[in-house]
Order: C-alpha cells, then structure tokens, then sequence
C-alpha cells in the first residue's frame, strides 16, 4: 500500500491481522517511523496520512482510491505505536475500523504464522543467496487506474538472524555504533521502498538441508525494508553518492514486536 505522509513523502506499508480469538482480529498497517516522519516530534504531531490503496467494485472490477486516516483517536491517544528502540525503524497503525468502514478494500493480510522466526529460518534451511521478492512502490510509482505494487526480486545479502553494526551519523554530526536486528537484501531497494515487505521466493526446488524439496515453500515474510545504503563516487568535481544496490530490513519479529505493544 504506497503511504504518503502529511508532507508529501511517500513510502510502503503492509496489512497484517493479528488474532483475537478464533473468529476476531484487528488489523494493523505497518511500515517504518519514518514514512510518517524522520523526527520523533514531528511524528507526535503528525495529524493524518494518506492511503493510496484498492476497492473492489460490486461488478468485482478494481479502482484505486484515495483516503485520509487521521491519526488522533480524539483523546489525545493515537492510532499507532513504534518500536520502543531507536534503531529499529518500525512503526504499526491500527487500521481496524478503517477495514470495517470499507469492507471491499482489495487487501491480502498475513497474519503470524507467515512471519519468520528462527525456528522457520531453520527449518526452511534460509540463507544468504536465497531469492527474496520486494513488494511495494519505489520512487512513489503507482498504476494509472489502481494502487497495485511493483514486485522487485532481490537475494539475501548477509546472515538471516543475526544482527549487523554499523556507524549512524547522527544529524549533529557525530556518530555511533548500531546493533541491527536485521539482513541486507542485495537489489530491490530504491527510496519509496521503506516499508515494504520482504518474502522469501516461493521456488520449487529449493535446496534445504542438502536435499532438495520439489514443493515450493508458502510466502513467508523475512522482514521489512527501511533504509537504502549509498556508496561514493569519485569523480573530477569530487564525490557524488549513488545507490550501493543494498538496502537494509529489519526482521519480521520486529514487526511483530510493535504490534504487540497495543496489546500491552
């Protein structure tokens, strides 16, 4: 779903349903802090997004649509919640009874049991080189007459499961080490991308645990994007910054982290 905040910048979120019971759940939008804003106060006082997404016409024909989801429940509480660390770029808003306003939004949401944990990245054997596929709306893009995604392809870049560091340079100018609970994917990443989610391919075929396993796996979700990696140029007016073809996401538990916390 491309996600536009109240400034105008775009990005990619996602429907995922978390149970109640056996008959109930609630359904939530995630996508990265930062697609509603950079700056955690300018995110308090955020008032609205916009949702770009799907209706499903009685004739069963598809049309985009446009709609404003205010984010203030009206007491002063909001509609969203964000992970409690700084460094994990994820955000969830609680979208409930925007789906039960409008019941035809044309929408697939996994719920739990498709997220990756590390008992399904062992026994689905996953690791670096494997086939992931990037759903979302990079530099905004868009169809004419609906708000489908693009699907990107991309492969896993480092060790699923375990975190990365790096060096953040902070807006003063100085820098810290992060820990990232996180994998970098290699292609599929361009800005509009933050936010998306990342699937392992379903490939039949797949060599797992030195066999190889003719039924292709379901979707699973690995994790969601949320930042572009750059690298420098050099050229004879100096250095430029251009895209690195690696983007980072952060892991799907993450995810599921900061939908909890409206449960808490």
């Amino acid at each position: 779903m491309l996600i536009e905040n109240q400034w105008g910048q775009k990005g990619t979120g996602f429907l995922v349903v978390r149970a109640i019971d056996d008959k109930h759940g609630r359904g939530f939008l995630a996508t990265n802090k930062h697609v509603l804003h950079r700056d955690a106060q300018m995110r308090q006082n955020a008032t609205h997004v916009v949702l770009h997404l799907n209706i499903r016409n009685e004739g069963e024909s598809v049309r985009g649509q446009t709609l404003h989801l205010p984010l203030d429940l009206g007491n002063g509480s909001k509609i969203w919640r964000e992970h409690p660390d700084r460094d994990i770029d994820v955000i969830a808003f609680d979208i409930t009874p925007l789906l039960s306003q409008y019941p035809r939004i044309e929408k697939r949401c996994p719920d739990y049991s498709f997220f990756a944990d590390g008992a399904k990245l062992e026994e689905l054997d996953v690791t670096i080189g494997d086939d992931v596929v990037v759903i979302g709306h990079p530099l905004g893009l868009t169809h004419r007459g609906t708000n489908f995604p693009l699907v990107r392809a991309g492969m896993i870049a480092s060790r699923i499961g375990e975190s990365l560091e790096d060096e953040y340079e902070e807006r003063d100018g100085t820098t810290r080490r992060r820990v990232l609970r996180g994998f970098l994917i290699d292609g599929a990443t361009v800005p509009g991308s933050s936010g998306s989610p990342v699937v392992l391919r379903p490939i039949a075929g797949r060599l797992v645990k030195n066999a190889i396993v003719i039924e292709p796996p379901r979707p699973i979700l690995l994790g969601i994007v949320a930042e572009t990696r750059y690298a420098p140029i050099r050229t004879p007016q100096g250095e430029i910054l251009s895209y690195a073809g690696l983007g980072l996401a952060f892991d799907a538990e993450t995810v599921k982290e900061t939908i909890e916390l409206f449960f808490q």
